[in-house]
């Protein structure tokens, strides 16, 4: 069953406070002309933001138990909790939309909302469980399942799991205990260092559980450490929410997904008393003014913090503000900044404006999917733009689409040839497209892109070229 979420349902707010600390500098005046300039060009990426989050009630109770339940059983029923079923429905800008998470704040997780509605479940007296009960189904269920993948732990990442699973649980969210538990489930814990400074996934979990760890004023910790884990459990239910500030957001999701304990830091960072944090790239990401505090833009405490000064960096010489959305929206090349400072390596960026880029760019998508990469893409939406991170492609029923996912929290597919012609610009690694032609070649043995359709020309993947582009970039 799928239903409106009414107010009560509405993303939890955090504990507030009177006053908000590290409000952010102001910037320099802006050149008046280029300002003009730059004004006119936004004008044509006019932005998209997220829409009412679709309400789903099909939580289901642990169906196998003890020996009979396995990893793959416990990691299904925790995909629908967090995902949601399958939906297959239209999306606003036309495409399929698959899964529409829950938002990672949805206050049903922590037992508001509609929880235990009578609609002819299992629980009790003709009553399906909420979100809560289900997930409190769950980890119980899973209790052995998970002291078998503890055991392989050394004693002290036993410790910080079970501190970050009870802080969790303290903040009455044991959606985002069963959350870490997935962590656990996919072999993610403790996980790789961040790319800055070192610290394991579960190690900058366990900071964050911390209450030694100081965090600005205002900001409810245990609100935010199960944000966190949640994002970092279900990366596609990231959400921008209600303001424009899709292209970071894919960002943020594809770091999410590549390299969740450096998504982790950067989040300390930012909820930090200083509010600053070193990026890759050797840039210092600023906490922007207004973002402490819940603002009403149903985004979760980590979105707020992450995607608004991601914003700041990738919007060019604008200033953006949170309070009023100005400044907002962002083409490729301005993305690109972004980009490249959040790994720390050179990237690269086109806008498409005629078929054969599109049809090049679609090259691009193919060699950097095999490379195991997810690409930052604009499509065309509604009488606006929208930027989507693409992670695959499937076939069904002979027709081949594009997945990617909406930064509204949603998984979503649209067929190959539609998503090619809405295509307006791309950002992309640029070692995937030299490694994978070198390869070709037999230079390296690198992952090969697939095979280039036949309406396809080549001459986009030209190597001459590409050398050339990566020698100018460095």
């Amino acid at each position: 069953m799928t239903v409106r979420i009414p107010p009560s349902s509405q993303p939890r707010t955090s504990q507030t406070s009177k006053t908000e600390t590290a409000k952010a500098p102001p910037k320099p005046a802006e050149n008046k002309v280029a300002a003009e300039l730059m004004k006119d060009r936004m004008d044509l990426f006019k932005t998209v933001k997220a829409p009412v989050k679709q309400l789903f009630n099909d939580f289901k109770l642990p169906e196998k138990l003890g020996s009979q339940r396995t990893t793959e059983d416990a990691l299904a029923e925790m995909d629908s909790l967090f995902l949601g079923p399958e939906t297959n429905g239209s999306s606003e800008g036309g495409a399929t939309v698959v899964r529409d998470a829950p938002n990672v704040n949805d206050r049903r997780d922590t037992g508001g909302g509609l929880g235990g509605i009578d609609l002819g479940g299992v629980l009790g007296k003709g009553k399906t469980p909420s979100r809560k009960e289900a997930a409190e189904a769950q980890l119980e269920a899973n209790a052995a399942l998970e002291q078998e993948q503890l055991a392989k732990m050394s004693p002290e990442d036993r410790a910080r799991y079970e501190a970050v699973k009870q802080s969790c649980l303290d903040a009455g969210d044991p959606v985002a205990a069963l959350s870490l538990q997935k962590l656990l489930f996919e072999g993610k814990l403790p996980g790789e260092e961040a790319l800055v400074g070192g610290g394991t996934l579960l190690e900058q979990l366990a900071t964050a559980a911390d209450p030694n760890t100081p965090m600005v004023e205002g900001l409810d910790r245990g609100a935010f450490l199960c944000d966190l884990v949640q994002e970092l459990a279900t990366p596609s239910a990231i959400n921008q929410g209600s303001v424009g500030t899709c292209a970071p957001t894919t960002i943020a999701i594809d770091l999410a997904m590549q390299n969740p304990a450096e998504y982790a830091r950067i989040a300390l960072g930012l909820a930090s008393p200083s509010g600053e944090v070193e990026l890759a790239g050797g840039q210092t990401l600023e906490r922007e003014a207004g973002t402490v505090l819940d603002d009403g833009k149903g985004r979760s405490n980590v979105q707020r913090l992450m995607g608004s000064a991601f914003m700041e960096m990738a919007n060019g010489d604008r200033n953006y503000i949170n309070s009023t959305e100005q400044g907002d929206g962002a083409w490729s090349n301005d993305l690109d900044v972004l980009y490249e400072a959040v790994w720390g390596r050179t990237m690269s960026d086109k806008r498409l404006l005629t078929a054969e880029q599109r049809a090049g760019a679609m090259d691009i998508i193919d060699t950097q999917l095999a490379a195991g990469r997810n690409v930052p893409v604009a499509v065309s939406w509604g009488d606006g733009y929208h930027k989507l991170l693409v992670t695959g492609t499937e076939t069904i029923d002979g027709q081949e689409y594009i997945k990617y996912i909406n930064p509204w929290g949603r998984e979503e597919r649209m067929p190959r040839e539609e998503f090619e012609a809405r295509l307006a610009d791309i950002n992309y690694d640029p070692r995937a497209q030299l490694q994978a032609i070198l390869g070709g070649l037999g230079g390296g043995s690198s992952p090969q892109p697939k095979p280039t359709p036949s309406h396809r020309s080549d001459s986009d993947l030209d190597r001459e070229r590409l050398q050339r582009y990566t020698q100018v970039r460095g």
